[in-house]
């Protein structure tokens, strides 16, 4: 059996989050327009009509909060579907300090024959057609549940202000429940082992191919100054100084960009293994750095 996974859904406001630029350095990835913390989503079929087996069919996000906006910008997708059958949510965190830089992503395929049986199941639900909004009102302070799901080359966007009962909400009632019930049941669904017609695969980690990173001068502040981490030394060409683009929102002198490609497989083992506090040395002083693992159509969509 694989990893359990427990996915909570609240409700609340939405807040946009503002795209940023690849960051680039010799022999590296460029410069595009990367994931901006909203629904990514490409559609499922390339330049021909084609199905894409990697291509995006379904996207769970939580838009808005009580939180952070810097800890928006970091934060996931509840559960990323894919045309090959993919499966990919995040993993359990362990419940210490510090925690890790990167979080963990967890991904178990069912195949395309399951890919197509969570497509029927979202038809089923009411998340193909048109775009809605579902009450009933969003809790105050809390988030609002977006699914997003592509079919054919069309995109549906479903907005939820409160769904499921695994909160110690009850269940829907209205005019409404029929789409809320079938929904929470479908992502539940996607939250445990059910294969939908497929062939199940274990659970795995996910190895990201890309990560968008906030960059800010000075080392972390950690809790408790005995918890201190040594630097690590930036491995990457362009030095932090200067990669990618200003951050406005992470202050002065803050810095936003993305990593694909061959410099993606050299940062990525040591992003890995650095803790939340980890400060890293570029150009003479330190600097703290906040990661956003990518996702397969988020790196598609930089040419990676």
């Amino acid at each position: 059996m694989g990893q359990p996974r427990i996915v909570l859904f609240v409700a609340a406001s939405a807040i946009v989050i503002a795209a940023c630029s690849v960051a680039a350095s010799p022999g590296g990835t460029g410069s595009s327009t990367p994931p901006s913390g909203q629904p990514s989503v490409q559609p499922s079929s390339g330049p021909t009509g084609s199905p894409d087996p990697s291509g995006l069919i379904l996207r769970t996000t939580m838009e808005g909060g009580f939180i952070n906006p810097a800890a928006i910008r970091t934060r996931l997708p509840i559960v990323s579907v894919f045309a090959d059958g993919r499966i990919i949510t995040e993993g359990a965190t362990p419940a210490i300090y510090p925690g890790p830089l990167v979080p963990p992503l967890i991904v178990r395929s069912v195949g395309a024959t399951g890919a197509a049986g969570i497509l029927a199941a979202a038809k089923a639900a009411g998340l193909i057609g048109s775009d809605a909004t579902y009450g009933p009102g969003p809790v105050p302070d809390a988030s609002t549940t977006v699914v997003t799901v592509v079919h054919d080359g069309t995109q549906t966007v479903s907005r939820f202000g409160s769904l499921a009962s695994d909160v110690g909400q009850p269940r829907a009632s209205g005019p409404d429940a029929q789409v809320i019930t079938a929904t929470a049941d479908l992502l539940a669904r996607l939250a445990g082992t059910d294969t939908f017609g497929g062939s199940g695969q274990p659970d795995q980690t996910y190895l990201p191919l890309g990560y968008q990173l906030f960059v800010s001068p000075g080392a972390p502040a950690p809790a408790d100054p005995q918890l201190g981490r040594p630097p690590v030394s930036w491995p990457l060409a362009t030095p932090l100084a200067s990669f990618g683009k200003a951050d406005e929102l992470g202050g002065d002198g803050a810095r936003v960009g993305v990593v694909i490609g061959s410099d993606a497989a050299t940062l990525g083992p040591i992003l890995t293994s650095a803790s939340q506090i980890t400060p890293f040395a570029s150009g003479g002083q330190q600097w703290t750095i906040a990661v956003k693992p990518l996702l397969p159509d988020e790196v598609a969509a930089l040419g990676g």
